[in-house]
């Protein structure tokens, strides 16, 4: 029996010294594993050094061009061409030919840079427009293309309003006339307007139909149409609405611009507690050499203030049909300029 015990305490024993070795050899086998592990991730950190700086020291370096003075579409090919990227900066100018024009440029020419690196180019707006230049003997469409330039992204202080078109021996698109006029100070919101030739050829127009329109459908056609229509109206019973009830042109007649038709209007009687009243607005303005924007408005008795229409007309006599607001104010202007108003009851 007791040598039963004393086996059964070796192997124990035995057992004890035989774990005890295998944990001091996992302990030192433990150290090893982790410094195998740092220096692994220390030579991975090594190498990727090595390949960035690689790279980096590997990039082509070339010479900053010289564009100053060149134009945008000039200096950007250059900096493509040197696999330079442009930074764009807008900038006024004193002189309005500067537009799009490079001003600076930073790095400066001759700089010897990476490739791939952006260059900032500061390019010219022109000058600012804070006094109406004299645009006549220019070109329509160069004109509407450096106006919108200098105007880009900020409030519009100059609107350019349908120009007029006029038979003239100057090449096609040339401006002849302008209002304002040259030298008018910008300190609000305008509208610039121009007389362009036209070539030799005259101006033709087309004739719309327009029996049968109400006062609203009437307007749109005066607005479109080159023509210019003189209005009469008459009082008919029983009818409710105006209407056009004929017209001194057949449809589809084929006119010089602002030749003059004559148009009728029927009109219902007046009823006295109608708060709306329908007429024709009448007024004679001077016969102008060429048709001039013109513009009936509406200020209504609570205040609301609306465009009737605004059209070309070459001046003399004036006749617009409207239906608004009992006691309503129409105010007609020609080129902003207040020419004649009446209230309406």
């Amino acid at each position: 029996m007791a040598d039963g015990k004393d086996k059964i305490k070796n192997f124990f024993s035995k057992l004890r010294t035989s774990f005890s070795g295998h944990m001091d050899n996992l302990s030192g086998s433990g150290k090893s594993l982790v410094f195998t592990v740092i220096g692994t991730f220390l030579v991975m950190i090594v190498v990727c050094l090595a390949v960035f700086f690689s790279s980096v020291q590997g990039a082509e370096k070339v010479m900053v061009p010289h564009v100053v003075g060149k134009n945008l579409t000039t200096a950007l090919l250059e900096m493509q061409q040197k696999e330079l990227y442009p930074k764009i900066q807008l900038k006024y100018s004193d002189s309005p030919d500067d537009a799009g024009m490079i001003l600076e440029q930073n790095p400066d020419a001759g700089a010897i840079v990476k490739a791939y690196r952006r260059v900032t180019l500061t390019v010219s707006r022109g000058a600012p427009l804070d006094v109406i230049e004299d645009f006549s003997g220019k070109n329509i469409d160069e004109v509407r293309k450096r106006l919108q330039a200098l105007y880009a992204g900020e409030s519009v202080m100059v609107h350019l309003v349908t120009p007029v078109y006029k038979s003239d021996e100057s090449p096609v698109g040339t401006i002849l006339a302008q209002f304002p006029e040259a030298g008018t100070h910008v300190i609000e919101p305008l509208s610039l307007f121009f007389v362009v030739s036209g070539g030799n050829s005259v101006e033709k127009s087309s004739m719309p139909e327009l029996v049968g329109k109400n006062i609203a459908s009437l307007l749109k056609a005066m607005a479109e149409s080159k023509l210019t229509f003189d209005i009469s109206s008459s009082v008919s019973e029983g009818i409710k609405n105006a209407k056009v009830i004929s017209q001194g042109q057949e449809k589809g007649s084929v006119l010089d611009a602002y030749s003059r038709v004559q148009v009728e209007l029927s009109l219902p009687q007046r009823v006295a507690e109608s708060t709306t009243v329908a007429g024709v607005f009448k007024a004679n303005l001077p016969e102008y050499p060429y048709a001039l924007p013109l513009e009936l408005t509406a200020l209504a008795p609570d205040g609301k203030n609306t465009t009737i229409i605004s059209m070309n007309h070459p001046g003399k006599s004036v006749t617009i049909p409207y239906e608004v607001e009992k006691g309503t104010t129409l105010t007609l202007t020609v080129r902003d300029e207040v020419m004649t108003r009446e209230t309406v009851n």
